[in-house]
């Protein structure tokens, strides 16, 4: 989960909130005096409570004045440097670069420009950030391009990484955000975490937030955690992840003196590769709602019992009429949509294997798999993925120490 080099969608990355803004609701004056001279280049007042309204719009909160300053600075030095190297986009390569942003957040480019408008964001305001990230980019590109070398033991490594799941283990492709347990408590921390999620829930990228936010190691890498074994995971992240399903986000916890939320993008069994789908049968000993403890053990000690009798799912098949209507045939399903008790009952089972009853609000599961099979992608797209992947970082890496450097060397006289 990482930031990719191309036009960046940090301020875009969702829908419009219908996020009310007046001027005094952004405590912005509309000034057109200057707030800051980079490099003998005015930033108004103006300007700023642009840049404010444009990421309120878009991220559904309301930035601090420093902080729409600070983009803008930022901007301001991307494209400088960019023009001092001859780099100027025309009007078509802005337009283009809006368009990819509008596409890879599945926006039509003229409703999402015109949304933005309607805000009161001007034509300017827009296209002068979108016109600075197109020509940052092709500034990088040009100027460190040639510096990245892949070597085949790189994309080795990430095609296939290091694990520590046995054969047959659950392993989960997490990403983290983590929210030290400050003076304000764990309310306070958890407090922060349920903000971030809601902003997930509005279209903000998990990689940018956690760069900005978390708190942990990993947040230079946009939280990303990589492949972790199931029995890597503490002891009380691992019940948690084993719940989750996939592209989605749990709710805050406390793990150690931090307040964590986990992404999860993908499940695999370790020792095989891609996507694992299970041909399923089973056989279900309902337990009514509301029902007793004794009738509860009633349905375990049948579901036991039937589970000592079948071999097969032909057995199932055969006997499904006796038991819940939803007993018989599962068909093919993926094990990353598997509910997480079934998951963890079948993760480990070659085929012919029979789980121990599952409890569900139906009652008691015996599930057989009837047969398994991994379907992922050919060797030479790992590889090319991976490769892109690499890429992409260590661009971003020279990208961010170019930017620091611009920083250091320029000349900022704050008004």
């Amino acid at each position: 989960m990482m930031m990719k080099l191309s036009v960046r969608a940090r301020i875009f990355a969702l829908g419009f909130l219908g996020v009310s803004l007046t001027a005094s609701g952004l405590a912005f004056a509309q000034s057109f005096a200057p707030v800051v001279v980079v490099n003998d280049q005015i930033i108004t007042g103006y300007d700023v409570e642009q840049r404010a309204r444009l990421i309120a719009v878009t991220s559904g909160s309301s930035p601090s004045q420093e902080a729409a300053l600070e983009a803008l600075i930022e901007d301001t030095l991307r494209l400088q440097a960019a023009q001092r190297a001859g780099i100027d986009p025309t009007n078509e390569q802005v337009r283009a670069g809006f368009d990819e942003i509008s596409r890879r957040n599945n926006r039509d480019p003229e409703q999402m420009r015109s949304g933005l408008l309607s805000e009161g964001i001007t034509t300017e305001a827009l296209d002068s950030q979108i016109k600075s990230e197109v020509a940052w980019r092709q500034l990088i590109l040009r100027r460190f391009a040639n510096r990245v070398r892949i070597s085949d033991s790189d994309v080795d490594a990430m095609v296939e990484p290091e694990s520590d799941a046995k054969p047959g283990e659950p392993e989960y492709l997490l990403a983290e955000m983590r929210f030290p347990i400050g003076p304000g408590g764990e309310a306070a921390a958890k407090n922060v975490a349920r903000q971030t999620i809601a902003q997930l829930g509005r279209g903000e990228r998990f990689t940018v937030l956690a760069r900005q936010i978390s708190s942990g190691p990993t947040a230079v890498a946009g939280g990303d955690l990589g492949w972790v074994a199931q029995s890597s995971l503490s002891d009380i992240a691992r019940p948690i992840v084993a719940a989750m399903n996939v592209d989605r986000v749990s709710a805050p916890f406390v793990d150690g003196t931090d307040v964590v939320i986990y992404g999860l993008r993908e499940i695999r069994i370790g020792g095989e590769r891609g996507k694992t789908s299970f041909k399923l049968a089973q056989l279900v000993v309902g337990v009514p709602t509301g029902s007793s403890q004794q009738t509860a053990d009633a349905a375990l000690a049948r579901a036991n019992a039937v589970r000592g009798e079948i071999g097969n799912c032909q057995d199932v098949l055969d006997r499904a009429p006796n038991f819940l209507d939803i007993s018989g045939d599962l068909g093919d399903i993926e094990l990353s949509v598997l509910p997480g008790p079934v998951r963890e009952a079948v993760a480990r089972l070659d085929v012919g294997g029979i789980t121990q009853p599952v409890r569900s609000n139906d009652g008691f599961h015996v599930i057989v798999v009837c047969d398994k099979k991994s379907d992922g992608p050919s060797e030479e797209v790992l590889r090319e993925r991976a490769s892109s992947q690499l890429r992409s970082q260590r661009l971003e890496r020279y990208a961010r120490g170019f930017l620091r450097e611009l920083k250091r060397e320029a000349v900022i006289d704050r008004r």
